[in-house]
C-alpha cells in the first residue's frame, strides 16, 4: 500500500503496521486515522493475512493520542475535537466492532488517550518496560470517547476503572500487566520479537478456529452467558469451522504426527 503516515510490512501471514509520526509522538490526525482505517480494511479483506501487529515508530511513543493541533471540523458528526474519524474509529480500530482477525498491540512507549484506546481495541497487548498507559483526555478538557471508557470498565471492573478514568492517571507497563491489561512485558529491545512470538502462536492455530472463537466471544459480550452458549452453533463462523477443511486437517495431522496445513480463511 502507498501510505504516508504509517509503514506496512507483510511477512508471511503477518501484517506489521507501524504508526510513523515519531516527531509528533505518533499522535494521529485525520489523515492518519483514515489511512489506518484503509490499512485495516485491507487486513480484514485479504485471506492471506491472519494476524496484524500494531506499533509506533521510534522508542518514545506507541501513540500519544489525538493530534490536538489538527484543523477543526466541527460540522463532522463523527469528529473528535473537530478531527474527523473513519467509521472504524481512532487508528481505524476503536469502532471496528466486526473485526474477525486478531491484532496485537506492541506498545513501545507512551500509549495515551486515543493511543491507549487503540491498544485496548486490540486483542493482545505486549509492552516494553518503559511503556506508559493512560486515558488522559480529562487533563485537556476532553473524555475518552473512542471506546476507552467502555473498554477500561470491561477490562478492569468499575472500581479500578473509576480510579483510572476520574484521575486521568497514568500506569506503568508492570502495573498494566498486574491488572491484566498487558499479556507480557518484553525485555528491553525485545518488544517486536515478543509480539512476533505471540503472532506465531496464533498462526499455529487454525485461522477458522480463531475466527470462530472471536465470534463466540463477541456473542458473549453482546448477549451474555446463557444466550451465547445456546446460540453459538448457529453463528456462521462456528458453522464454517465445523464443516470446513481445518476440522478434518487438525485430527488427521494429529494422528499422522505432523504439523497441520491450515486453509486460508474465507
Amino acid at each position: 500500500m502507498d501510505t504516508q503516515f504509517c509503514k506496512v510490512a507483510i511477512d508471511g501471514h503477518v501484517m506489521m503496521v507501524t504508526i510513523d509520526r515519531p516527531e509528533m509522538r505518533n499522535a494521529l490526525h485525520a489523515g492518519a486515522n483514515f489511512e489506518l482505517a484503509e490499512v485495516f480494511d485491507r487486513f480484514e479483506a485479504d485471506p492471506a493475512l491472519w494476524v496484524a501487529i500494531l506499533t509506533g515508530a521510534g522508542d518514545k511513543a506507541f501513540s500519544a493520542g489525538a493530534d490536538l493541533r489538527s484543523p477543526a471540523a466541527p460540522d463532522d458528526p463523527r469528529s473528535y475535537r473537530g478531527m474527523p474519524l473513519a467509521r472504524t474509529g481512532f487508528a481505524g480500530l476503536t469502532w471496528r466492532f466486526e473485526r474477525r482477525k486478531p491484532v496485537i498491540a506492541a506498545v513501545n512507549g507512551l500509549a495515551l488517550g486515543g493511543g491507549f484506546e487503540a491498544a485496548l481495541a486490540c486483542d493482545i497487548i505486549v509492552a516494553a518496560p518503559c511503556a506508559t498507559f493512560g486515558l488522559t483526555e480529562p487533563k485537556v478538557g476532553l473524555a475518552a470517547l473512542g471506546g476507552g471508557i467502555q473498554r477500561i470498565v470491561q477490562e478492569l471492573g468499575p472500581k479500578r476503572a473509576h480510579a483510572m478514568l476520574l484521575t486521568a492517571r497514568r500506569i506503568t507497563a508492570a502495573q498494566a500487566r498486574d491488572w491484566g491489561l498487558v499479556a507480557e512485558v518484553a525485555a528491553d529491545g525485545d518488544l517486536l520479537a515478543c509480539a512476533r512470538r505471540w503472532a506465531d502462536e496464533i498462526l499455529a492455530c487454525s485461522p477458522a478456529s480463531i475466527v470462530a472463537t472471536k465470534a463466540v466471544m463477541k456473542s458473549y459480550h453482546e448477549f451474555g452467558m446463557e444466550v451465547s452458549n445456546r446460540e453459538m452453533f448457529a453463528l456462521p463462523e462456528v458453522r464454517q469451522m465445523l464443516t470446513g477443511p481445518d476440522a478434518r486437517e487438525g485430527g488427521k495431522a494429529l494422528f499422522e504426527k505432523r504439523t497441520p496445513v491450515w486453509a486460508e480463511p474465507g
